[in-house]
């Protein structure tokens, strides 16, 4: 590969990378709260510098990018699957409690009956009733944003 294809292979990888880490940055607010955001955007950024490296010295900069992205894509693709495992989690468990209601007449009081298809979600998830009515409340990481779901108002979020 000549020298000039491999600068156009070097910054149409790293916009690639770039816009990727971008797309996945957006959601870093609801799996990590603002400051990681705040902080994922900043690396993000960090690809302006490495694509003007890359037209002066294009294998540094396919490496420099490569190895943010290496740093930025793994982590977040992680948490984005956790986050949605922990949804459907909510999803199957607000099922069962409306069929609770449905079978008995009113909601459990605790979720004993219910069997968590990833055992570990346990720790992530609060339920309580009041009133004839019920709440989910559940994090990920951090307990300072967390997610919650009321039977009378639906979805929720609070970042941190």
């Amino acid at each position: 590969m000549q020298n000039r294809e491999f600068r156009v292979f070097a910054v149409l990888l790293i916009a690639l990378l770039a816009g990727t880490e971008a797309l996945l940055a957006y959601n870093t607010l609801y799996t990590e709260g603002e400051v990681m955001q705040g902080l994922y955007w900043i690396l993000v950024w960090a690809n302006l510098p490495i694509l003007i490296l890359a037209l002066w010295k294009p294998r540094i900069g396919v490496w420099t990018a490569f190895c943010l992205g290496v740093l930025l894509l793994p982590w977040q693709a992680s948490e984005n699957r956790k986050w949605a495992q922990i949804h459907e989690e909510v999803i199957s468990m607000i099922r069962y409690v409306d069929e609770q209601k449905k079978t008995s007449g009113e909601y459990p009081r605790t979720l004993e009956g219910y069997e968590f298809e990833k055992p570990w979600i346990e720790g992530h998830v609060s339920y309580g009733t009041s009133d004839g009515s019920y709440r989910f409340s559940y994090f990920m990481d951090n307990p300072g944003t967390s997610y919650w779901y009321a039977s009378e108002s639906g979805f929720g979020y609070y970042p941190d």
